[in-house]
């Protein structure tokens, strides 16, 4: 007995950020599931690599959605735009380069939500971030996992945070206006896994710990900024390809959903995170910590009730076989390329 036909089928889909770490995992199912993708990256982060699989099955543009002209021919003619694109960096850089950060975020956001009403895109779902929830409630280990409301009254930590939470309030702004487009929000949380960046100054904390490991001892010290008892949550790329597709699925019937968190509500410290990369690397490796350079979080963990509730959706991926399928993805890419990072 076949199955019920995909919701995806012949959906007309612009992946903004496409090419990019969450966008690339993205596209690759979509394709599976039958969708018209079109994805739009001006590759500054992206790789066309990424989409070498499903290359001679999408539509590929090579575009700078800071420019007006670009986001229209993005969105032109779609079902649903799912908005991915934005600076994206590691912390130090957000904390370095506060104001380019912002305002490149603001220009990306502005064009593309402004080029969804004008081409009149039926769905538009936008990819936020654990990190619109103020600073002041993560300072502790001890902190409870943040709800939703927990971003009002907003103070973010980081002008990214503060890029985020702008787009929320305007596409939120624009479902209340009944402006004919269904809008859907994700808080995304701790997301990892293949495609993301390794590279050591502005990588994520487990693809790097991958890359050092990998290369240990070549490369030493295995030291992580910080004292190692921060706590953090994580999410898989596939569970968070997983949720979005959901998310878009169930907004199609109301004019707006979320923002919903979506992370694993496992609360692992750093410390925990490395010790399971230097178990998977099958290496003995000393863990070393340098609590002068401090963290801006102390906690960075998230309540998915909301998620679970609305979207009847879960994380599959336990953090341990996450990490050893990252760690596969980093050895296979470092071993390809000696001479690279």
């Amino acid at each position: 007995m076949s199955g019920s036909p995909s919701p995806w089928k012949g959906r007309r889909v612009a992946v903004t950020g496409g090419a990019g770490f969450i966008g690339a995992n993205l596209v690759a199912r979509l394709v599976r599931e039958g969708a018209e993708v079109r994805v739009a990256d001006n590759l500054e982060r992206g790789n066309v690599e990424y989409l070498r699989d499903v290359a001679s099955r999408i539509d590929f543009r090579k575009l700078d959605l800071r420019e007006t002209a670009d986001a229209g021919h993005a969105l032109e003619g779609m079902d649903t735009v799912i908005h991915l694109a934005a600076k994206v960096s590691g912390i130090g850089v957000y904390m370095e380069h506060p104001g380019s950060i912002l305002l490149n975020n603001l220009l990306i956001d502005q064009h593309v939500i402004a080029a969804a009403l004008r081409h009149h895109v039926p769905h538009f779902f936008y990819a936020s971030s654990s990190h619109v929830y103020p600073e002041h409630l993560q300072q502790s280990v001890d902190a409870p996992a943040l709800k939703e409301e927990d971003a009002y009254p907003a103070l973010p930590g980081l002008t990214y945070g503060w890029a985020k939470l702008m787009g929320e309030v305007a596409l939120m702004g624009l479902a209340k206006e009944e402006s004919g487009m269904h809008v859907s929000i994700a808080r995304i949380c701790g997301a990892y896994g293949f495609f993301q960046q390794i590279d050591l100054p502005t990588g994520s904390l487990i693809p790097v710990l991958c890359h050092r490991a990998v290369r240990w001892p070549q490369l030493k010290p295995f030291r992580l900024r910080g004292t190692g008892k921060e706590k953090r949550a994580y999410c898989f790329v596939e569970d968070v390809v997983a949720a979005i597709m959901r998310c878009v699925e169930q907004g199609d019937h109301q004019s707006l959903l979320g923002p919903v968190n979506v992370s694993t509500e496992e609360a692992v410290s750093v410390h925990e995170i490395a010790e399971a990369v230097v178990r998977v690397s099958g290496k003995d490796i000393p863990i070393e910590y340098d609590p002068s350079v401090a963290t801006p979080l102390w906690s960075q963990t998230v309540n998915c009730a909301k998620a679970h509730r609305e979207l009847g959706w879960k994380p599959a991926v336990a953090l341990e076989e996450g990490i050893r399928r990252t760690y596969g993805y980093v050895e296979k890419l470092l071993k390809a390329a000696p001479a690279g990072l």
